[in-house]
């Protein structure tokens, strides 16, 4: 016969007087210890054994059980709330339940299986020959740019050599431009490394153009001042809209899309090996008629 268990305040109470020294022995209570039901569901101080730090005081050990009690109370009221409202799916439930628990096996048994047979090298020259083979799927959606960007002081007096160093395309003077800037803290955004997206740099930079691909096909330089800041930016190279993305901007790509391939194929070789197994085996029977 069910019975109705004590309320879980009373059952802590209960608990903690009957570990004695200060301390809640939550490790030695069998399955059969009960310390809070929600209908038929039931929760066990096994379930629990492990879950408080042990060797916290009396009173901390019975703030910990508390808590831990109160969630699990909380989501199996909610549960059981859910299961009576949605009553009537209870088929699709349970479909969609045994799909989910299929394809999560499904995918550890593939993941496992995988495990010492996919090849995970992508040499330089798998990469150069995919690129060249799907060049038309690598056209841009918008330019890109190499950049550098600067942010110094409004009515700086030696704001025109500064830009003038920034401009240069020598070496020597962009390192002393930014050893300057590094000594004065001055901002600098350097995007000159890799093909960044032009939206993307533009962010660091005030810009009201509206037409990129226009403003980079004419300008190499541009600057903007506002009341505390002269803002620089200068384009090294860029690649309009519909141009190819380069190719050393699409490796990483490149060899997700190889690496992809190859486990599609190796999972369709799994299952042709399973299927015909099963088949020689007699393990199915299709009962279609023809």
């Amino acid at each position: 016969m069910k019975h109705t268990p004590p309320s879980i305040i009373a059952l802590l109470a209960a608990l903690a007087l009957a570990t004695g020294c200060n301390k809640l022995k939550l490790y030695t209570f069998d399955k059969g210890e009960v310390i809070a039901s929600v209908g038929e569901r039931e929760l066990y101080a096994s379930d629990i054994a492990g879950m408080i730090e042990p060797g916290l005081p009396a009173k901390d050990s019975l703030a910990a059980l508390q808590s831990i009690v109160d969630t699990w109370v909380r989501k199996e009221v909610k549960t059981a709330a859910a299961e009576a409202a949605l009553s009537d799916h209870g088929r699709d439930i349970e479909e969609m339940v045994a799909q989910y628990r299929g394809a999560l096996l499904t995918y550890k048994y593939e993941q496992e299986w995988l495990g010492g047979r996919l090849d995970t090298t992508v040499t330089a020259d798998q990469v150069s020959d995919y690129y060249n083979a799907n060049r038309d799927g690598f056209r841009l959606a918008g330019p890109i740019v190499k950049a550098r960007i600067a942010r110094i002081p409004a009515g700086l007096r030696q704001s025109r050599k500064l830009e003038e160093m920034f401009r240069s395309e020598r070496e020597s003077d962009r390192n002393d431009f930014l050893n300057i800037c590094q000594k004065n803290q001055y901002s600098t955004d350097d995007f000159s490394s890799e093909w960044t997206d032009f939206s993307t740099v533009i962010q660091h930079i005030p810009f009201s153009q509206g037409n990129f691909d226009d403003f980079l096909r004419t300008r190499k330089y541009y600057e903007v001042e506002d009341d505390q800041y002269k803002y620089m930016m200068a384009i090294d190279a860029y690649r309009p809209t519909g141009d190819y993305s380069p190719m050393e901007r699409e490796t990483e790509n490149i060899r997700k899309i190889i690496l992809n391939k190859r486990r599609q194929a190796l999972l369709e070789r799994l299952e042709d090996s399973l299927y015909t197994s099963a088949r020689n085996e007699r393990l199915f029977d299709i009962k279609i008629k023809q």
